[in-house]
């Protein structure tokens, strides 16, 4: 297919170019009616927030440039169907776990996946079987064992698929192939949330793709690595285990019936971009995160923090002195005008892009020269490590009995051995320490108050100058 083609922006400008009265929603009228500071920095992306009018296709029931945007995606990515999503990889992940579930039925997933595989588990009403998940002691995920999700197999064939993530939200990539292989030995389909790794397989020093590898859908964030707007994403799939009709059915159901045309727009041009400059300008990032990563190592400087090296050159991650946090670096550097994007209670990570410039990386590098020579005046708070997850596959109130139960707000300090009704998740990355149903365990909620203490955020607990968290009566 010609990956130079662009059939949706085409026809958003041909639609602009042809129309001389909008008698359409949405009411802005192509930003003719729009507050009169914003309108400065919204007008471009205004003119193109149109709906399913003239030529412009539906995306709930593709027909022409929509389709025809996502069959040069699937050609580009290599999958055998490609479905453009509004809604982020969190749509993609709800409709794929949707599909496969019904009521009471057993899905294999890791344990520290993202909040959104769990979402999706309780609202297809199925039995969540996990993976045991380890962790080094800067708290970087320790890739799981094919050999594991054999033996999970074995312990529950009815299982409907097997979830994992890959790369993690620090760049650890999974053996996706072989874990596929032993899936499908099964035939059992292997689900890849794969949000961090849109940009794989589309050079020689990256990691294959999860498609590449055997996956049967991979549901990728093309907004987090390569170049389309924020909440757009892809899903991919391919073979005979899985249904991509059934998985847009489902689609219908989670994603807005207006869905966002700039939105999609920028997946049909991130697209374009990346199949045909993609090799291009990632060769010149590389190139130019080898000569910083060269400057940063050499010994002239990073002797208080080290830098630790995912599978994923486009991650790094800075660990310093046990006794100094991930907050406390990101907030020194948020005060320098660098922003990382996130920390937690060891580490900061710092994602790159073909959009990161080599002038930015000299600034990142001046910027970490002086935090090496100033850690060593950081306040040094007693350390706290990453608590262990729970891998009990049944939680100790079930989620159908939990909405119907009678609930309390307690002090968080207080809840140890309660029985919490929310998802507790510290963001990022979105990884859920405790799931609704479950006991909170003494060394999460230390944990938690100690995450709390020192800046970070976390979902599923009420923030005032008492931090509370509901539970059951």
């Amino acid at each position: 297919m010609d990956q130079m083609k662009a059939p949706l922006f085409d026809a958003l400008i041909r639609h602009i170019n042809r129309s001389t009265g909008n008698f359409h929603v949405p009411g802005h009228k192509q930003g003719q009616a729009f507050d009169d500071a914003g309108k400065k920095w919204f007008a471009s992306v205004l003119q193109l927030d149109l709906t399913e009018v003239g030529e412009l296709d539906d995306l709930h029931h593709p027909q022409g440039a929509i389709l025809e945007a996502q069959q040069l995606a699937s050609a580009a990515f290599r999958a055998e169907h490609t479905l453009f999503l509004v809604g982020g990889t969190t749509a993609g992940i709800l409709a794929t776990i949707l599909h496969l579930c019904r009521p009471g039925e057993e899905i294999i997933i890791q344990r520290n996946c993202h909040q959104s595989v769990f979402h999706g588990c309780m609202m297809a009403g199925a039995k969540q079987r996990y993976l045991p998940c380890e962790f080094d002691q800067n708290g970087m995920e320790i890739p799981i064992s094919p050999d594991t999700v054999q033996q999970m197999i074995r312990q529950y064939p009815q299982a409907k698929g097997v979830v994992i993530t890959s790369p993690s939200y620090f760049g650890v990539v999974q053996n996706v192939r072989e874990i596929a292989e032993i899936c499908h030995a099964h035939q059992i389909p292997l689900v890849v949330d794969e949000a961090h790794g849109a940009h794989f397989g589309f050079h020689p020093r990256l990691p294959l793709s999860a498609i590449d590898q055997g996956a049967d859908v991979s549901i990728q964030s093309t907004h987090k690595l390569l170049t389309s707007m924020t909440m757009s994403s892809m899903l991919h799939a391919q073979g005979e285990r899985v249904n991509i009709a059934d998985i847009m059915r489902w689609l219908r159901m989670i994603e807005s019936s207006s869905p966002s045309y700039p939105l999609m727009a920028s997946l049909d041009l991130a697209r374009r971009w990346i199949a045909t400059k993609g090799k291009e300008e990632l060769e010149r990032l590389l190139i130019a995160l080898d000569h910083f990563r060269g400057n940063i190592k050499n010994g002239s400087f990073i002797h208080e923090v080290s830098v630790l090296s995912p599978h994923d050159p486009l991650k790094l991650t800075l660990v310093a002195d046990p006794g100094v946090s991930g907050y406390a670096m990101a907030d020194w550097l948020n005060k320098q005008g660098i922003y990382a994007e996130l920390a937690d209670h060891r580490k900061v990570l710092f994602v790159f892009s073909p959009g990161t410039t080599e002038s930015e990386l000299s600034r990142l590098e001046q910027v970490l020269r002086r935090l090496d020579r100033e850690i060593s005046h950081f306040p040094k708070e007693p350390s706290f490590n990453l608590p262990s997850f729970s891998i009990h596959t049944q939680a100790k109130v079930e989620f159908d009995e939990l909405r119907r139960r009678k609930r309390r707000w307690i002090p968080l300090a207080s809840a140890a051995g309660e029985i919490v009704t929310e998802m507790i998740t510290p963001y990022p990355p979105g990884i859920p320490l405790v799931l609704p149903g479950e006991e909170l365990r003494e060394e999460v909620l230390h944990f938690l108050c100690d995450v709390i203490r020192r800046g970070g955020n976390v979902r599923g607990i009420r923030s005032s100058d008492t931090p509370a968290v509901e539970v059951l009566l």
